[in-house]
C-alpha cells in the first residue's frame, strides 16, 4: 500500500508540475517572449540611430537587447512550444513526439547557457560604463570610447564562449534511447561546471559586482541631489539627461537583480541537496518562476528605457513617424492643413467681428464727439451773441451817458456862461466831510455865478 501511495502521489506531483509549466511557461512565457522580441528589435533600432549610436552606454545596451533576443529565440522552442505542443502526451505518459527530439539533438542547453552569460556581464559592463562616467567624467571621453566598448563587448561574447565549452562535451543523444545521457567527461566535469563553478561565474560574481556598483551609484546621485539642493543652483541640461540615464541603468540592474536572485538560491539549493532537490515539487515551481523572471527581464527592458530615457522616448517617436506609410502621412498632413484652415477661418471671423466692433465705437465715439462740439459751438454762439447785445447795450448807454453829459453841460453852459475867474483855496473847516487840506478851486463864471471845483 506504500508503494501504491507513493507512486500515486509521484504521479500527482508530476502532474502538476506539468500544469504549471505549461500555464508559465506554455502561455506567459510565449506572450511575454512575443512581446520582449519586438521590444528589443525596437530597442536596438533606436539605439542604432545617429543620435543615439555615439555614445558608449548606447552601444552596450544595442548588445545587450540582441543577446536578449537571442535568448527568447531559444526559449520559446525549447520551454514555450514543448509544453504548449507536448503537454497531452506528457501525461498521458507516450513516448516522446517528433519536435521534443529534435530538440534533444540540438545543442539548446550551450547556447542557453552561453547567451544567458553574456547577458550577465554585458550588464555588468553597462554598469562599469555608468560608474566610470560618474567618478571619472573629465577622463571619461578618453575612457569609454566606441573602440574599447566593442573591444569589451567582443571579449565578453568570447568569454561567455570558451567557458560553455564544457556543456558541449557533457551529453550526447542516444538514438536508441531518443534521449541525452551524461558523457564520461561529462560525468567527470558535471559537478564542477554545474555546481563549483558555475554558481560563482554565474552568480555570485555578478551578483557581488552589480551590488557594489549600483550601491555606489546610489550614493553619488544622492550626494549630486543634495549639492543641487544646498547650492539652489539649476543644473544644466546635458548633466541633468546623464542622471536620468544613470537612474534608468540602476533601474535596469535592480530589476536583473530580483530576476536573477530565485535561481541563485535554486542553484544553491541544488549543489547541497542534490537528490531532495530533484525529487521536490516546490523546487520545480520555483525554477519553473525563476525562468519565467529571466524571461521578464529580458523582455520589459524596453519598457524600462521608454519609461525613464527621455531621448529614448523622443528618438522612438521620431522613428515612428518616419516608418509611417505615405497614404497616412497625407492623411495627417490634410487633416493638419484642413485644422490650421479651420483656426485661420475662426481666428479672421473673429478679427473682423473685432474690426466691425472697433468701427461701431468710432462711429459712436465720433458721434458723440460732433454732438459735443456742436453743442459747445452753440453755446459759444449763444454766449458770443449775448456778449455782442450786452456790449451793444453797454456801448448803447454809455452813448447816451455821454449824449446825457453833452446835454447836461451844454445846458450847463447855456444856463451858466463860460467861467471867467478861478481861484484856488483851501478849506480849513474841520466840519467839511472831506480830506483835510483838500485844494479846490473857486470859479466864477460870466454871469457872477461861482462854482466850487474839486481838484481829483
Amino acid at each position: 500500500m506504500s508503494n501504491n501511495s507513493s507512486s500515486t502521489d509521484h504521479d500527482s506531483g508530476l502532474d502538476y508540475i506539468l500544469l504549471f509549466r505549461l500555464i508559465v511557461w506554455g502561455y506567459f512565457g510565449m506572450v511575454l517572449s512575443l512581446f520582449g522580441i519586438i521590444g528589443n528589435i525596437i530597442t536596438i533600432l533606436v539605439l542604432i540611430s545617429p543620435s543615439m549610436r555615439t555614445t558608449s552606454t548606447n552601444i552596450y545596451l544595442t548588445a545587450l537587447s540582441c543577446s536578449n533576443i537571442l535568448f527568447l529565440l531559444i526559449f520559446i522552442p525549447s520551454y514555450s512550444m514543448r509544453y504548449l505542443l507536448g503537454y497531452r502526451l506528457y501525461i498521458s505518459n507516450q513516448p516522446p513526439f517528433a519536435f521534443e527530439i529534435l530538440l534533444t539533438r540540438l545543442p539548446t542547453s550551450p547556447v542557453y547557457n552561453t547567451i544567458l552569460l553574456s547577458i550577465i556581464y554585458l550588464t555588468i559592463a553597462v554598469s562599469m560604463d555608468r560608474l566610470i562616467l560618474i567618478k571619472f567624467p573629465l577622463k571619461a571621453k578618453q575612457i569609454l570610447t566606441q573602440r574599447a566598448t566593442l573591444i569589451t563587448i567582443l571579449l565578453i561574447y568570447i568569454f561567455s564562449i570558451v567557458y560553455c565549452i564544457p556543456y558541449w562535451l557533457e551529453q550526447r543523444y542516444i538514438p536508441e534511447l531518443k534521449q541525452c545521457r551524461l558523457t564520461d567527461i561529462g560525468k567527470k566535469i558535471h559537478k564542477y561546471t554545474r555546481i563549483y563553478i558555475y554558481i560563482p561565474v554565474v552568480y555570485l560574481i555578478p551578483f557581488v559586482t552589480l551590488t557594489c556598483i549600483n550601491v555606489t551609484i546610489i550614493q553619488n546621485l544622492i550626494a549630486t541631489k543634495r549639492r543641487k539642493k544646498n547650492l539652489c543652483g539649476k543644473i544644466n541640461k546635458k548633466k541633468q539627461a546623464d542622471n536620468h540615464i544613470t537612474l534608468m541603468l540602476v533601474t535596469v540592474i535592480i530589476v536583473f537583480v530580483l530576476c536573477q536572485l530565485p535561481l541563485l538560491i535554486l542553484n544553491a539549493w541544488y549543489a547541497i541537496d542534490p537528490h531532495g532537490s530533484y525529487d521536490s515539487i516546490l523546487f520545480h515551481s520555483l525554477n519553473s518562476i525563476g525562468i519565467l523572471l529571466i524571461v521578464c527581464n529580458t523582455s520589459t527592458n524596453f519598457l524600462l528605457y521608454c519609461f525613464f530615457g527621455q531621448k529614448f522616448r523622443q528618438t522612438l517617436i521620431e522613428f515612428i513617424l518616419h516608418i509611417l506609410p505615405k497614404q497616412y502621412k497625407q492623411q495627417t498632413n490634410i487633416q493638419k492643413r484642413s485644422s490650421k484652415l479651420i483656426q485661420l477661418q475662426r481666428k479672421q471671423s473673429i478679427e473682423k467681428t473685432y474690426e466691425q466692433k472697433q468701427q461701431v465705437l468710432l462711429k459712436n465715439s465720433q458721434s458723440i464727439t460732433n454732438s459735443i462740439i456742436n453743442n459747445n459751438n452753440n453755446n459759444n454762439n449763444n454766449n458770443n451773441i449775448e456778449t455782442n447785445e450786452f456790449n451793444q447795450q453797454i456801448i448803447n448807454d454809455n452813448k447816451s451817458n455821454q449824449n446825457s453829459l453833452q446835454s447836461t453841460s451844454i445846458n450847463q453852459e447855456e444856463s451858466c456862461p463860460l467861467i471867467t475867474k478861478s481861484e484856488e483855496i483851501l478849506i480849513m473847516d474841520e466840519n467839511f466831510p472831506l480830506k483835510f487840506d483838500q485844494p479846490f478851486r473857486l470859479c466864477t463864471s460870466a454871469n457872477g455865478k461861482r462854482i466850487l471845483l474839486l481838484r481829483i
